[in-house]
């Protein structure tokens, strides 16, 4: 027991359950004390220090009703029997420990034991006011026993709203857990796709810097008419790629949409800005479009202009100065993107293989975004295809 005590007194609410158990059996003590003295004033001495001590144990076992709530109820009703049967004193002037006690068997113990723990205790009350000295009549004893069910009503109750608000603790414990969970993983999705949209915009457009800027190198002092273009190419690039950005910063601090209202990012309409950009480097493009691309979803266009923006860059960085064929084919539920290249100029450059670099790997989380799949692989010729298919609901409008 005073193991028990002492690993409560470390928990604060127990510590003060602890507390306002020992104030009531305090007032147990005192009640019993002077409703004793009411009935053994004539006794003689040793009687009345037995019956005044069995009186204070009686109160004092309201003590441990939270801690020992059994022990609890067996000291109440041994110092009952003795009191009513051994001493031949009224029960009834024992004073309010038994509602204490019963009010505890209720808030401590789970609803089946507790209840056969009311009706042993009634049981035997109801049997000591019958049987025991000054029988106060069945009315009373009924009023008696009404007031302990009470007691012991009230504390299962209490028991009951004591769990509900633990659970609801635990559960809004588990809320919290679940939002801040849910808030890792937004982090990590507007990362990646922050990541995402930097590398199709630097990339893109340091391929096609790098690429004039070489063609400008061995202009200079030859040919200022294509040192000239090539400076023009970079110039046009550098400002394309520092827009892009800018919008990418305006979306990611106030919403969806620039001040202007447009995409962030192009779509499928800008394809011929896109290719024009390339094919002024020297790379020789064929677009052919199948089907209304204005139907396609925004954000389907803008994963099929990102998969052939990256495409169109590895034919830059890797193929040199080839050919490529671009096709788009926009069905009714359905949108294919194809990305073909000829072998490349050079003999000796190594295609990079499949899956390899952050642009394979944003292609496929974009294509994979919206239900898709993506593949890629050499062709025949020794040049180089990827083919994306996106699913789509043709927009209302």
């Amino acid at each position: 027991m005073v193991a028990i005590v002492a690993s409560r007194w470390n928990d604060r609410r127990a510590r003060v359950s602890l507390l306002v158990d020992l104030l009531l059996a305090a007032v147990s003590i005192y009640a019993a004390l002077v409703l004793t003295a009411e009935i053994v004033g004539a006794a003689t001495p040793p009687a009345t220090i037995v019956a005044y001590s069995v009186a204070a144990l009686h109160g004092a076992s309201v003590a441990f009703r939270r801690l020992a709530p059994v022990a609890a109820v067996i000291g109440l009703l041994s110092t009952a029997a003795v009191y009513g049967l051994a001493l031949g004193l009224p029960v009834f002037m024992l004073g309010p420990a038994v509602l204490f006690v019963a009010y505890g068997a209720g808030s401590r113990l789970a609803l089946r034991p507790a209840a056969v723990l009311l009706a042993i205790t009634v049981a035997a009350l109801v049997l000591l006011l019958r049987f025991g000295s000054a029988f106060p009549g069945w009315a009373s004893v009924l009023l008696f026993a009404s007031l302990v069910t009470g007691a012991w009503y009230l504390g299962v109750f209490a028991r009951r709203w004591q769990s509900l608000a633990a659970e609801n603790a635990r559960r809004a414990s588990e809320l919290e857990a679940a939002r801040d969970e849910l808030a890792r993983h937004a982090v990590a999705a507007e990362r990646l796709r922050i990541a995402r949209e930097l590398h199709d915009i630097v990339a893109h457009s340091m391929s096609v810097i790098a690429m004039h800027a070489g063609a400008a190198r061995l202009a200079v002092g030859t040919d200022p008419a294509s040192e000239r273009t090539a400076l023009d190419v970079i110039e046009s690039s550098s400002r394309e790629a520092l827009g892009e950005m800018r919008r990418l910063v305006t979306v990611l601090r106030d919403g969806d949409v620039d001040a202007g209202g447009r995409s962030p990012v192009p779509g499928l309409t800008d394809l011929p800005a896109l290719v024009a950009g390339v094919a002024a480097g020297g790379l020789t493009v064929e677009v052919r479009t199948e089907g209304s691309l204005d139907a396609v979803p925004s954000g389907v266009s803008v994963a099929a202009y990102r998969v052939i923006q990256e495409a169109l860059t590895n034919i830059v960085r890797y193929a040199g100065h080839t050919s490529a064929h671009v096709l788009v084919q926009a069905g009714p539920a359905e949108l294919v993107v194809r990305v073909e290249n000829e072998a490349p100029s050079d003999p000796t450059v190594q295609v990079p293989p499949a899956g390899g670099g952050h642009g394979a790997v944003g292609m496929r989380e974009r294509v994979e975004l919206y239900g898709g799949a993506l593949g890629s692989g050499p062709t025949a010729k020794g040049g180089w295809t990827i083919e994306a298919r996106l699913p789509y609901v043709v927009e209302e409008r």
